[in-house]
């Protein structure tokens, strides 16, 4: 059992999280936001927490034990803090005081303030003036109203083709009210940047390819957003770590007619298996033209690799990309399949209340995946038997890219994305001919 102080610090702990993420009160969380903060997680801090554990957290269901002293690193991690302990501690800490004067902070006699000396002219003057500032501030800020979209411009271009890739974005932002001007990478607040209100550039790095929605924001206003497409110019491969991946070269890692990472070269950058497993990443994004998220077909086959220590659940995820919407596939050792979250496209479940045993696999053989989705209609298949079903409920988006992450690191023998009809669209066997 977890101890009351325990308890406390876990409470702040997620209250901190709620605010760093902008995702706000947990009350009112989706499974899209819980995917959201599993990705802005394994973003920040390279370890990758699934839906299921942070609803756990969250008390979103039911679970007798305690967090993990693992997983509660991680949560801490994200907020900044090296472990638990230290975070645990940090209320503990006395403040700082900084004694500017010549006599020790100990030996000042403290200063009091007797409002009962001052003449009752001055206190109603005071109290007064407070007042009919309080007043006028709150006429202002109701009066303001939101701003115009019309009032300010925001364009980007990236510099370069690849990873990692600046980005400069242009923009006008000489109409706010306010000094709180900031430029947001993606839908992930903690990648905002303050800018200039007068100010007309700002740059920005991208360490990762991918689809992103800039924001120009005011205040708490996103008065201007537009699309922005990182493109991976071919397979973008990186094991996660902030403030900056560590990358490796497709020639490294492509041979044998396998996309494959060995540990041994993981270990030869200076990057520990153990105690906890890395996430490796193949990420590929790039247009795929007629391909939408209601009418494709995605093949795939892929292994694990690595199944030591703390990476015994052989964790697995594959992901779609399409424009604002994402396909979230899981695979993980059969014992683990408590652990899993599937999504696609807006529709979302978690092992922990659906039977997903289906993506328990034995990676000690190759596993074969397919998504067929035919007007909105979603099948997945894992070694030709049928997964899962289900119904896309959103809105038709452009297909853009895929991503495979391993929790460890793993291999693929092939991708290949067809239309319905048969006819293929983005086909890669790694220098060898698909079968």
């Amino acid at each position: 059992m977890v101890v009351k102080i325990d308890q406390d610090n876990l409470a702040r702990c997620r209250q901190q999280i709620e605010q760093v993420s902008g995702l706000g009160s947990a009350e009112g969380w989706t499974t899209a936001d819980f995917e959201r903060l599993s990705e802005a997680i394994l973003e920040k801090t390279g370890a990758c927490l699934s839906v299921t554990t942070l609803k756990r957290v969250w008390g979103k269901v039911r679970y007798d034990s305690s967090p993990t002293t693992t997983t509660l690193n991680v949560l801490v991690q994200y907020l900044g803090y090296p472990n638990w302990h230290d975070f645990q501690h940090q209320t503990d800490r006395p403040s700082t005081v900084v004694n500017t004067l010549s006599t020790p902070i100990s030996d000042q006699p403290p200063v009091r303030i007797g409002w009962r000396r001052l003449p009752g002219r001055v206190v109603l003057y005071v109290v007064g003036i407070g007042l009919v500032g309080l007043l006028a501030l709150m006429l202002a800020s109701h009066e303001r109203g939101p701003l115009s979209p019309q009032d300010f411009s925001f364009r980007s271009r990236p510099v370069t083709q690849g990873i990692p890739n600046s980005v400069v974005f242009d923009y006008d932002a000489t109409a706010s009210p306010t000094d709180s001007v900031f430029i947001q990478q993606s839908w992930d607040p903690t990648r905002r940047k303050r800018v200039s209100r007068t100010g007309h550039q700002h740059t920005s790095i991208y360490y990762y390819p991918g689809y992103f929605r800039a924001k120009l924001v005011v205040g708490k206003q996103v008065v201007r957003e537009h699309d922005l497409l990182i493109r991976s110019d071919g397979w973008h491969v990186a094991v996660l770590q902030e403030p900056v991946p560590v990358y490796f070269s497709p020639n490294e890692v492509i041979q044998q007619g396998k996309l494959s990472l060995p540990p041994s070269l993981i270990e030869a950058s200076h990057i520990a298996m153990q105690p906890q497993p890395p996430v490796v990443r193949y990420r590929y994004i790039q247009e795929l033209p007629g391909l939408r998220s209601d009418n494709f077909i995605m093949e795939t086959r892929l292994r694990h690799d690595y199944r030591a220590g703390a990476a015994a659940c052989q964790q697995t995820r594959l992901m779609i990309h399409g424009k604002n919407e994402m396909f979230f596939i899981p695979l993980s050792a059969k014992g683990c399949i408590s652990d899993l979250s599937l999504g696609l496209a807006g529709h979302h479940v978690d092992g922990r209340n659906t039977d997903l045993s289906a993506f328990g696999v034995d990676f000690s053989n190759w596993v074969d995946l397919r998504c067929e989705v035919v007007n909105k209609q979603a099948r997945i298949w894992v070694n030709g038997r049928l997964a899962y079903q289900a119904t896309i409920p959103s809105a038709p988006v452009d297909l853009v890219g895929i991503t495979y992450e391993f929790a460890g690191t793993g291999s693929v023998d092939y991708c290949r994305f067809s239309r319905p009809d048969g006819s293929v669209v983005f086909a890669d066997g790694f220098d060898r001919a698909i079968q």
